[in-house]
């Protein structure tokens, strides 16, 4: 959620000074990627975001859960990326702990990345202390960067046993004080993404990036005719450019972005080669009368990218 007032900021930010500063707990991990084997020489992906879990599992937050079980049982995707925004509530952790027993019921591999939301009232530690060994959850914090945050990470997918197609997931981070503009990408984060992109290229190996926050690029929409969904807001995008998208382009292997944040967007364009998309908000908790969903993504085995949005209509 992004609609905040005057009074809200005032409030948020006494909670941000805290929540987004780095825990003393180091969670940081190696940057060796994840290992993910596909059973066939496709992928497909299932992205939910801003589940915005409130009130310890209420009506709405039971018809998320509802709805992310009923869009994984018909789509039957290989893995669930989750960008952000899972929960906004004191009670956040104890909601996270909820939704990753839920998502080890469904039994299909997910990952997650942080939005601007959980930590308005907890540390990141409240969470990553949750973390817990899974059957189903592909996750790690990732390496120490400066201003980096947690949850810099790469999934790799195999099939048998041969490089397929990487997954980026990348922590955008939450408000910037003092002005309370929405966060950026370090430049530490661009150039461990550049470093591990040209070693993709070397192996020929294509990828796609997840985030929270939209790069600033997302608001050039009007200039380019939409691949798929609709604008219904403003976009609420990061901060700063410092230098991601440019250098997608330029290392020219990561071939589609995807965020979340604006509950209101769904749509997708190209630009410079490059998919640029929304996810479709999950929560029912979250602003707006936009139908609710998440956005399926495709790999073929000639490594051709399709993507789509699916609502609950289709599902429910």
């Amino acid at each position: 959620m992004k609609k905040i007032t005057a009074l809200s900021c005032l409030a948020l930010l006494g909670f941000s000074l805290l929540s987004c500063t780095p825990s003393t707990v180091d969670y940081y991990t190696d940057d060796a990627p994840l290992d993910f084997a596909l059973s066939s020489e496709h992928l497909k992906i299932l992205q939910i975001t801003d589940l915005h879990m409130t009130y310890g599992i209420g009506y709405n937050d039971q018809r998320t859960l509802d709805l992310i079980k009923a869009m994984a049982v018909q789509e039957e995707p290989d893995i669930i990326v989750i960008t952000g925004d899972m929960s906004m509530s004191p009670q956040g952790p104890s909601l996270f702990s909820q939704l990753y027993r839920n998502m080890d019921r469904i039994g299909i591999p997910w990952t997650f990345i942080f939005g601007n939301h959980e930590t308005d009232s907890n540390d990141y530690s409240k969470y990553l202390s949750r973390v817990q060994t899974s059957a189903t959850l592909f996750f790690k914090v990732g390496p120490e960067m400066t201003d980096g945050g947690y949850g810099n990470f790469v999934i790799q997918t195999t099939f048998e046993g041969n490089p397929f197609y990487n997954l980026y997931l990348m922590d955008s981070h939450c408000e910037d004080e003092p002005d309370f503009p929405y966060d950026h990408f370090s430049t530490a984060q661009v150039g461990w993404y550049t470093d591990h992109a040209e070693q993709d290229a070397l192996d020929g190996i294509n990828s796609i990036a997840f985030m929270h926050i939209p790069l600033m690029q997302y608001t050039e929409y009007e200039d380019y005719t939409l691949v798929d969904g609709a604008w219904g807001e403003a976009v609420c995008n990061q901060g700063v450019d410092t230098g991601f998208f440019d250098a997608v382009v330029a290392g020219g292997v990561t071939k589609g972005v995807f965020a979340g944040h604006d509950h209101l967007n769904n749509y997708s364009f190209m630009k410079d080669g490059v998919l640029l998309a929304y996810g479709n908000a999950t929560g029912y908790n979250g602003y707006g009368t936009t139908p609710k969903g998440g956005r399926i993504i495709e790999i073929a085995a000639d490594k051709s990218l399709t993507s789509y949005v699916i609502l609950d209509s289709e599902v429910l």
